[in-house]
């Protein structure tokens, strides 16, 4: 069996190394290579952070820190209402129709509207948790009310991160919020337990505070610096409304995604202790690791997609989704078979009693692996104007996901989390591909080509 997939994955290389011939993807692979080693070096520094607050933290405070930190991610992804993604669409536009009136308009006031959502999330945020203090675990409360006050830097370092994407520096871009901001903290937990005493996860929840401050304002600084010197002075224009109208839908579909991708943490801390919690988020950030193949890709796809679409282009669409999936499916398969035999070794990392993980591993690679299968297939459908297709598949799968996350759990525990997530994911996934090939016609699936030759034997 090892033999036949060694087999399997040697030709798919050779496959891949023929299609780097295209030169929409000789591009994107350039871009994604630079993209991927900042995200890999990110990763680096991320997972040794993690381990290190394992270890300094123990099992139970690293779990209520890991079950905030997951609040402030979902929170401060949402906040900015789509305008962290719609940047990407707007910045190439009026820089290519040099309209910088309204390019100065669009920044300042997606910023803004993104700086005030920040805050009124807070606000709400706070009435909510002092209404449900009596009903929470008392753990929870204090190190909740830090990661609220969190999620105004979080949010504005997202638009900042989309923003400087859109001009297309990426180091601006990744390293503040991939490098830095997970240096910061783990320097700053690191400086209590030197000078103070054992850190607590609030203490590691300040730290983050403090870390995603600094990270987002050296960001806004060396920001307002490269527009200033790239983009011409002019008055700025405003039209929110056609703004608002183009981000509010991609703030649903990423909204349902995030709900999708860490409603097993959220609905764990009913159900499970912190200690079982951080188990499951330093399965979690393992398996992430093979994630970053599909994440440099589609992120520089995204572009080539809309392009393609726009010029009418669907041969050269489908040719440049199948290379596509190909070039994700192949290395992301080897990363999946190196992890899952030294995932043990990975996890033992965290401490003593993080091995109880590896059975979450197989879960967690399974939806990544179908993922992988099928490419980007949410970023064609949004790219596309069918961005309501991909709301409705992770609408869907958000429900599912609940729904067996209270029926495993209870049962099953992390691994019926683990089950629960990646089952709902898998579906997700496979109704995108369903829906790219009703609404444009595109097949996108890794063995497209073997079933298409199949076809065309049987016609024959």
């Amino acid at each position: 069996m090892v033999l036949a997939l060694t087999e399997k994955l040697d030709t798919g290389l050779m496959q891949l190394r023929e299609k780097l011939s295209d030169a929409h993807l000789r591009q994107v692979v350039r871009g994604a290579a630079f993209v991927m080693g900042i995200r890999i070096a990110g990763a680096a520094i991320t997972l040794l952070s993690q381990v290190l607050l394992a270890r300094w933290l123990g099992a139970f405070q690293y779990g209520i820190f890991a079950y905030v930190w997951v609040w402030v991610i979902m929170l401060g992804i949402i906040v900015p209402l789509g305008f962290g993604t719609s940047v990407l669409r707007f910045v190439p536009e009026y820089t290519t129709h040099q309209k910088w009136d309204w390019l100065h308009g669009m920044l300042r006031a997606s910023f803004g509207i993104v700086a005030l959502m920040s805050l009124a999330c807070l606000a709400i945020g706070a009435m909510v948790l002092w209404l449900t203090a009596s009903i929470l675990p008392f753990y929870y409360v204090v190190p909740l009310a830090i990661g609220l006050a969190t999620v105004p830097a979080f949010a504005l370092t997202d638009w900042q991160e989309g923003a400087a994407r859109a001009f297309g520096w990426v180091n601006l871009a990744y390293v503040p919020a991939y490098i830095i901001r997970p240096i910061c903290i783990v320097l700053f937990t690191g400086v209590i337990l030197a000078f103070m005493h054992q850190p607590r996860a609030v203490d590691a929840c300040m730290a983050a505070l403090v870390a995603s401050f600094v990270t987002f304002a050296g960001q806004h600084v060396l920001l307002r610096l490269r527009v200033a010197d790239h983009v011409p002075a002019a008055r700025p224009t405003y039209n929110i409304g056609h703004w608002f109208a183009i981000s509010a839908p991609l703030v649903l579909v990423e909204g349902l995604y995030l709900l999708l991708a860490n409603t097993d943490i959220v609905l764990l801390g009913h159900f499970v202790t912190p200690d079982e919690i951080a188990v499951y988020f330093a399965a979690t950030r393992i398996a992430n690791l093979i994630a970053f193949i599909y994440f440099a890709m589609a992120a520089l796809a995204v572009p080539k997609f809309s392009e393609l679409h726009a010029a009418g282009d669907m041969h050269g669409l489908q040719h440049f989704v199948s290379n596509i999936i190909h070039a994700i499916f192949w290395p992301t398969l080897a990363a999946s078979l190196f992890l899952g035999v030294f995932g043990d070794v990975a996890l033992s990392l965290f401490g003593a009693r993080f091995d109880a993980g590896s059975s979450l591993l197989w879960w967690l690679m399974i939806g990544f692996l179908v993922r992988a299968a099928t490419g980007p297939v949410e970023y064609l459908l949004n790219m596309t104007g069918h961005q309501n297709m991909t709301a409705l598949a992770y609408g869907s799968a958000v429900i599912l996901n609940i729904g067996l996350n209270f029926l495993l759990v209870p049962s099953y525990g992390i691994n019926g989390a683990a089950a629960a997530t990646s089952i709902s994911v898998s579906l997700a996934t496979l109704s995108l591909a369903f829906f790219v090939k009703r609404r444009l016609g595109i097949t996108a699936f890794i063995a497209a080509r073997v079933f298409s030759s199949r076809r065309s034997m049987l016609n024959a």
